[in-house]
């Protein structure tokens, strides 16, 4: 190699080499992780709806948030692992729709086990509360919920007296469809 094109070669591995250092030092002061956080012990969103209770009961019930997601996490697991392998099996020569579509059911029950006893956690928490308590727990409850009222699209609703609700009212959509479908 000639004497010019090592100073060209050099040239150019000097900017690739700036540009690439220049990247990581803006990343890094931008904040980006260099690694992840430690996974979190139950939902952090509803753990943190106990923050109008008291202290001694914003522990119990952090413990009761705490202990419920540590029960149905091997649910959600399964149901997410079977939710893979069914998108996965997507990719073969031929498809067995019976079978993903049967994984996929299999995966939204497991789904449905576990969020059913969280709520079964939540309501028998509540349950126990002072009347004053239970109010305000209710109420950050309610208005923490994610999503649209009724499931859907936000585009199907809006607000109402209650801060929510359908726009065709409880018959749902015009023109037939599924209406209302269970709140989240």
């Amino acid at each position: 190699m000639s004497r010019r094109g090592l100073l060209i070669a050099l040239i150019v591995s000097l900017a690739v080499n700036l540009f690439l250092l220049g990247g990581l030092a803006g990343a890094m002061l931008m904040g980006w992780p260099m690694h992840r956080p430690p996974p979190q012990m139950g939902p952090p969103r509803l753990a943190a709806l106990g923050a109008a209770l008291t202290p001694d009961q914003r522990q119990a019930w952090q413990a009761t948030i705490r202990q419920a997601a540590q029960n149905v996490g091997p649910k959600l697991r399964q149901a997410r692992l079977l939710r893979d392998q069914a998108w996965r099996s997507m990719n073969a020569d031929t498809v067995d729709t019976q079978a993903v579509l049967a994984a996929l059911n299999q995966s939204r029950g497991l789904e449905f086990q576990a969020r059913s006893e969280m709520d079964r956690a939540v309501v028998g928490f509540t349950a126990t509360l002072p009347a004053d308590e239970r109010r305000k727990l209710g109420e950050a409850l309610r208005r923490n919920r994610r999503g649209p009222p009724y499931g859907g699209r936000w585009s199907d609703h809006r607000p109402g007296p209650g801060g929510d609700g359908p726009i065709d009212g409880p018959g749902g959509p015009p023109g037939g469809g599924p209406g209302p479908l269970p709140d989240r």
